[in-house]
C-alpha cells in the first residue's frame, strides 16, 4: 500500500493559522464595516441635512448659497412656474423629474425620514416654502459620494491592514513551526537511534517546553530499560552459573552411579541437587510471570490470613523453627497467587536466618513478618531487591526481586526494619 502524500506539520500549522485569521478578519471586517456604515450614514445624514438648512435659509433670504462639493440644490417658483435658482443646470432635468414624481407620490420616489426621499439611489430633501407671497419649493440633491468618501479610505486601511496580519502572521508562524518541527525531527532521530546504540547515548533536545518534557520523559525511558537490561543479562549470568553447579554434580553421580564407582545412597545427593534445580527454576518461573501480567487480568479482594496460614503451614516443618500468628481478616486487592508467592518468599528468606521463631502479624492491613536472625547490614538492605546480589550471609537469588515486583503491581509498600534482636518486613497499602 503507498504511503498517502501528507502535508508538513509546518504547512499544517500555516494553513490553520491562515484559515483562523481569514475567517476572523471576515467576520471583523464584515462588522466592522456595517458600524462603520451605520456612522457614516449618520454623519451623511447630519451634513446633508446641514447643508439643506443652508439652502432654506439662503432661499427664505433670497441669496444664493455657497457652493458644496457634495450637494446640489434647485429652487422651483411654483407661483411663476419657474426656476428660481439653480447650482447645477446639468442636474435640471432630473429635478424636474423628482419635482413631478414627488408632487404626483409617485411609488418610485421612497421616503427614508421626514422629508428625506431616495430616487435613482440619489438622495433629495424637499422643502416647501412660501415667501413673499411666492410658493416655493427648494430640493437638495445628493449623489452619496459624501459616505462613500468617508467609507472607502477606512475600508483600504482594513483590507491592508487584514493582508498585513495574514503576512506577516504567517511569516512568524512559518519561522516558529520550522524550528519546532525541527526540533521534533531532531527527537525523532534520537529516538529512532535507540536501538542502534545499544540506549546507551543520552537524548537530548534543547529548550524549555513540552518537547524538551518530551524528550526528558523518553530518556528517562531509556535508561529504565538500559537498566533493566543490565539486570537481565547479569541475572541470566548468575542464574547460568548459579544452574550449572548442581547439574555438574547430578552429571557426575549419574556417570558414577553407571560406572558401577558410586554407592547407592549416592542416589540422595543427586536428588537433593535435582530440588535445589528445581527450586531455581521455580523462582524463575514466578519471576516471569509476575514480569508480564495480562491487563485484561481483574483484581479482586484477597483474604491475607488464608494465604498466611497456608504459607505457615507449608514450611512449619522444614526448620525447628516456631511460627508466631497474630492476624485480623485484612484483604490485599490483587492476585491470589500472586500474594501467596509474595508472602512464601518473604518466608523463606526468614526461615533461612531466623534462630527460633518468626513472628507474622496482620492488623488493619499492615502486614509484619518478623524473624529473630541476625539484622541485616544497611548497604544490603536496598541492595536484597537487585536479582541474584549477594545478601549478608551470602546467600543469592531471585526471591526478594520477585517480592519488590509484586509489591510494585498491586500498589503496595515494603520496608525493612533492623530490631535490636531481629529483623522485620512490613508491607501495608500505600
Amino acid at each position: 500500500m503507498k504511503n498517502k502524500k501528507r502535508f508538513s506539520l509546518s504547512t499544517q500549522i500555516n494553513l490553520i493559522f491562515t484559515l483562523i485569521t481569514f475567517v476572523t478578519s471576515v467576520l471583523f471586517i464584515l462588522i466592522f464595516k456595517q458600524t462603520i456604515y451605520s456612522h457614516t450614514l449618520e454623519q451623511s445624514e447630519r451634513h446633508f441635512s446641514q447643508y439643506n438648512s443652508v439652502v432654506v435659509k439662503s432661499t427664505i433670504e433670497d441669496v444664493r448659497p455657497a457652493n458644496s462639493e457634495y450637494y446640489e440644490y434647485v429652487v422651483f417658483d411654483i407661483t411663476n412656474r419657474n426656476i428660481r435658482r439653480i447650482s447645477n443646470l446639468s442636474l435640471e432635468d432630473e429635478f424636474i423629474t423628482f419635482r413631478n414624481l414627488y408632487i404626483n407620490n409617485d411609488p418610485k420616489v421612497v421616503e427614508e425620514s421626514k422629508n428625506i426621499f431616495r430616487y435613482n439611489n440619489n438622495r433629495y430633501i424637499v422643502n416647501e416654502l412660501t415667501v413673499d407671497s411666492r410658493e416655493l419649493i427648494a430640493i437638495t440633491y445628493s449623489n452619496n459620494q459624501y459616505e462613500k468618501d468617508l467609507s472607502e479610505p477606512v475600508s483600504g486601511i482594513i483590507m491592508v491592514g487584514f493582508i498585513a496580519i495574514i503576512i506577516l502572521g504567517n511569516a512568524i508562524i512559518l519561522l516558529w513551526s520550522s524550528v519546532t518541527v525541527e526540533r521534533i525531527k531532531q527527537l525523532e532521530v534520537e529516538v529512532k537511534e535507540l536501538g542502534s546504540k545499544s540506549y546507551r547515548r543520552p537524548i537530548k533536545v534543547e529548550g524549555n517546553d513540552e518537547i524538551t518534557e518530551l524528550a526528558s520523559t523518553i530518556d528517562k525511558m531509556r535508561d529504565e530499560i538500559l537498566k533493566n537490561d543490565e539486570v537481565k543479562q547479569e541475572m541470566l549470568q548468575n542464574l547460568s552459573h548459579d544452574i550449572k553447579t548442581p547439574i555438574a554434580v547430578i552429571k557426575s553421580y549419574g556417570e558414577a552411579i553407571k560406572d558401577g564407582m558410586a554407592e547407592l545412597e549416592d542416589i540422595d545427593i543427586i536428588i537433593n541437587q535435582t530440588n535445589i534445580l528445581s527450586e531455581k527454576v521455580k523462582k524463575l518461573l514466578e519471576w516471569n510471570r509476575i514480569e508480564y501480567i495480562d491487563d485484561k487480568q481483574e483484581f479482586y479482594p484477597v483474604d491475607m490470613a488464608d494465604i498466611i496460614n497456608t504459607v505457615a503451614n507449608n514450611f512449619k516443618f522444614k526448620r525447628d523453627i516456631k511460627f508466631e500468628l497474630d492476624l485480623d481478616n485484612s484483604y490485599y486487592v490483587g492476585l491470589e497467587d500472586h500474594f501467596y508467592t509474595l508472602v512464601s518468599n518473604i518466608v523463606e528468606n526468614a526461615l533461612r536466618y531466623a534462630k527460633t521463631v518468626i513472628k507474622i502479624t496482620l492488623k488493619n492491613k499492615k502486614l509484619t513478618i518478623y524473624n529473630d536472625g541476625e539484622p541485616i547490614h544497611r548497604k544490603f538492605i536496598d541492595a536484597e531487591f537487585k536479582p541474584y546480589e549477594k545478601g549478608h550471609k551470602g546467600e543469592f537469588g531471585l526471591g526478594l526481586t520477585i517480592v519488590q515486583k509484586i509489591i510494585t503491581n498491586f500498589n503496595l509498600k515494603l520496608s525493612i526494619k533492623n530490631e535490636d534482636d531481629g529483623v522485620k518486613f512490613i508491607i501495608e497499602p500505600l
